[in-house]
Protein backbone atom coordinates (compact mmCIF):
# COMPACT_ATOMS: atom_id res chain seq x y z
CA UNK A 1 0.00 0.00 0.00
CA UNK A 2 1.13 3.20 -0.87
CA UNK A 3 1.02 7.15 -0.28
CA UNK A 4 -1.83 9.63 1.46
CA UNK A 5 -4.01 7.28 3.02
CA UNK A 6 -7.26 8.05 4.23
CA UNK A 7 -10.48 6.29 5.01
CA UNK A 8 -14.20 6.64 3.68
CA UNK A 9 -16.83 4.95 6.12
CA UNK A 10 -19.08 3.60 4.29
CA UNK A 11 -22.61 2.93 6.54
CA UNK A 12 -24.29 -0.49 6.43
CA UNK A 13 -27.69 1.45 5.50
CA UNK A 14 -26.51 2.03 1.81
CA UNK A 15 -26.86 -1.45 0.33
CA UNK A 16 -26.94 -0.83 -2.38
CA UNK A 17 -23.58 1.45 -2.89
CA UNK A 18 -21.24 -1.60 -1.51
CA UNK A 19 -22.94 -4.14 -3.26
CA UNK A 20 -21.41 -2.92 -6.16
CA UNK A 21 -18.05 -3.13 -5.64
CA UNK A 22 -18.74 -6.40 -3.86
CA UNK A 23 -19.84 -8.12 -6.98
CA UNK A 24 -16.09 -7.75 -8.30
CA UNK A 25 -15.54 -9.49 -5.47
CA UNK A 26 -17.66 -13.05 -5.85
CA UNK A 27 -16.01 -13.27 -9.45
CA UNK A 28 -13.99 -15.76 -8.49
CA UNK A 29 -13.82 -20.27 -9.30
CA UNK A 30 -14.75 -20.23 -6.08
CA UNK A 31 -18.13 -18.43 -6.36
CA UNK A 32 -19.15 -19.21 -9.98
CA UNK A 33 -21.12 -22.54 -8.77
CA UNK A 34 -23.10 -20.45 -6.47
CA UNK A 35 -23.96 -17.89 -8.94
CA UNK A 36 -25.45 -20.74 -11.02
CA UNK A 37 -27.50 -21.92 -8.13
CA UNK A 38 -28.52 -18.20 -7.73
CA UNK A 39 -29.82 -18.13 -11.16
CA UNK A 40 -31.45 -21.53 -10.49
CA UNK A 41 -33.32 -20.16 -7.33
CA UNK A 42 -34.78 -17.04 -8.87
CA UNK A 43 -36.09 -18.57 -11.91
CA UNK A 44 -37.94 -21.54 -10.11
CA UNK A 45 -39.07 -18.65 -7.15
CA UNK A 46 -39.81 -16.60 -10.35
CA UNK A 47 -41.24 -18.57 -13.18
CA UNK A 48 -42.95 -16.37 -15.07
CA UNK A 49 -39.77 -14.01 -16.06
CA UNK A 50 -37.42 -17.43 -16.63
CA UNK A 51 -37.30 -16.23 -19.63
CA UNK A 52 -36.70 -13.00 -19.76
CA UNK A 53 -32.84 -12.89 -19.62
CA UNK A 54 -32.79 -9.13 -18.63
CA UNK A 55 -35.05 -9.09 -15.62
CA UNK A 56 -33.24 -12.51 -14.26
CA UNK A 57 -29.82 -10.42 -14.54
CA UNK A 58 -31.28 -7.66 -12.93
CA UNK A 59 -32.96 -9.91 -10.09
CA UNK A 60 -29.79 -11.71 -9.69
CA UNK A 61 -27.67 -8.25 -9.29
CA UNK A 62 -29.92 -7.06 -6.74
CA UNK A 63 -30.13 -10.39 -5.07
CA UNK A 64 -26.89 -11.98 -4.86
CA UNK A 65 -24.57 -10.69 -2.07
CA UNK A 66 -27.36 -11.19 0.22
CA UNK A 67 -28.57 -14.65 -0.88
CA UNK A 68 -25.08 -15.58 -0.50
CA UNK A 69 -24.21 -14.82 2.85
CA UNK A 70 -27.37 -16.64 4.31
CA UNK A 71 -26.79 -19.59 1.41
CA UNK A 72 -22.62 -20.00 2.87
CA UNK A 73 -24.02 -19.26 7.16
CA UNK A 74 -26.17 -22.28 5.91
CA UNK A 75 -23.74 -24.95 4.83
CA UNK A 76 -20.99 -23.02 8.21
CA UNK A 77 -23.54 -25.03 10.42
CA UNK A 78 -23.32 -28.41 8.17
CA UNK A 79 -20.90 -31.16 9.75
CA UNK A 80 -17.99 -31.45 6.69
CA UNK A 81 -19.25 -28.40 4.62
CA UNK A 82 -16.37 -27.74 2.61
CA UNK A 83 -16.78 -23.90 2.86
CA UNK A 84 -12.99 -22.39 2.58
CA UNK A 85 -11.92 -19.70 5.03
CA UNK A 86 -12.37 -16.93 1.86
CA UNK A 87 -15.56 -17.74 0.64
CA UNK A 88 -16.88 -17.52 4.26
CA UNK A 89 -14.96 -13.87 4.76
CA UNK A 90 -16.76 -12.91 1.22
CA UNK A 91 -19.90 -13.75 2.06
CA UNK A 92 -19.74 -11.96 5.31
CA UNK A 93 -18.42 -8.61 3.67
CA UNK A 94 -15.73 -6.27 3.64
CA UNK A 95 -15.03 -3.95 7.16
CA UNK A 96 -17.40 -0.92 6.72
CA UNK A 97 -14.34 1.51 7.35
CA UNK A 98 -12.53 1.50 3.67
CA UNK A 99 -9.49 2.71 3.18
CA UNK A 100 -8.60 5.25 0.71
CA UNK A 101 -5.02 5.45 -1.70
CA UNK A 102 -3.72 7.70 -4.04
CA UNK A 103 -1.56 5.42 -5.91
CA UNK A 104 -1.74 1.45 -5.10
CA UNK A 105 1.11 -1.16 -6.73
CA UNK A 106 -0.77 -4.47 -8.07
CA UNK A 107 2.05 -6.80 -9.18
CA UNK A 108 4.30 -4.52 -9.75
CA UNK A 109 2.20 -1.53 -11.68
CA UNK A 110 1.58 0.99 -9.79
CA UNK A 111 -2.24 2.75 -10.09
CA UNK A 112 -2.76 6.08 -9.92
CA UNK A 113 -5.90 8.19 -9.44
CA UNK A 114 -6.36 11.27 -11.32
CA UNK A 115 -6.33 13.64 -9.17
CA UNK A 116 -2.59 12.14 -8.55
CA UNK A 117 -1.56 12.02 -12.25
CA UNK A 118 -3.04 15.61 -12.95
CA UNK A 119 0.34 16.81 -11.22
CA UNK A 120 2.67 13.92 -11.96
CA UNK A 121 4.51 13.85 -15.48
CA UNK A 122 4.20 9.58 -16.16
CA UNK A 123 0.38 9.35 -15.48
CA UNK A 124 -1.26 5.82 -14.88
CA UNK A 125 -4.87 6.46 -14.32
CA UNK A 126 -6.45 4.70 -17.33
CA UNK A 127 -7.94 1.46 -17.16
CA UNK A 128 -9.09 -0.83 -20.06
CA UNK A 129 -10.96 -3.76 -18.75
CA UNK A 130 -13.02 -6.43 -21.43
CA UNK A 131 -15.38 -8.28 -19.48
CA UNK A 132 -18.92 -10.82 -20.94
CA UNK A 133 -21.76 -8.09 -20.57
CA UNK A 134 -25.13 -8.22 -21.12
CA UNK A 135 -25.98 -6.00 -24.46
CA UNK A 136 -29.77 -4.49 -25.07
CA UNK A 137 -30.73 -2.27 -27.92
CA UNK A 138 -33.08 -0.24 -25.69
CA UNK A 139 -34.73 -0.50 -22.51
CA UNK A 140 -37.81 -2.99 -23.97
CA UNK A 141 -34.84 -5.52 -24.96
CA UNK A 142 -36.27 -8.66 -24.55
CA UNK A 143 -33.57 -10.70 -26.21
CA UNK A 144 -29.96 -9.18 -24.98
CA UNK A 145 -27.27 -11.04 -26.00
CA UNK A 146 -24.03 -11.96 -23.99
CA UNK A 147 -20.85 -10.86 -25.46
CA UNK A 148 -17.38 -9.54 -24.70
CA UNK A 149 -17.22 -5.61 -24.46
CA UNK A 150 -14.39 -3.42 -24.05
CA UNK A 151 -14.37 -0.35 -21.38
CA UNK A 152 -12.36 2.59 -20.91
CA UNK A 153 -12.48 4.55 -17.99
CA UNK A 154 -9.59 6.80 -15.58
CA UNK A 155 -9.68 5.91 -12.00
CA UNK A 156 -11.44 8.81 -9.25
CA UNK A 157 -10.91 6.30 -6.22
CA UNK A 158 -8.82 3.25 -5.18
CA UNK A 159 -10.36 1.64 -2.16
CA UNK A 160 -8.91 -1.82 -0.31
CA UNK A 161 -11.81 -3.90 0.57
CA UNK A 162 -10.79 -5.41 4.16
CA UNK A 163 -12.41 -9.00 4.50
CA UNK A 164 -10.54 -9.75 7.86
CA UNK A 165 -8.59 -12.50 6.47
CA UNK A 166 -7.55 -10.76 3.10
CA UNK A 167 -7.68 -7.73 1.18
CA UNK A 168 -9.57 -6.51 -2.12
CA UNK A 169 -8.27 -3.45 -3.67
CA UNK A 170 -11.00 -1.83 -5.91
CA UNK A 171 -9.88 0.90 -8.52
Amino acid sequence: HLSDVSTVGVPSSQKMGVSKPLSCCTNTEEVLPYIEQHMIHIKTGYPKFRKRTKWLQDKHNSTFIQWLRFKVQSELEEDNHGVSENLRWLAVGPNMAVPLYRSYLIKGIKFNIKAQDDVRTNQNSGVYLLAQTMQVASAKDKNPIFSNMGFYGVIQEIWDLDYQKFTIPVL
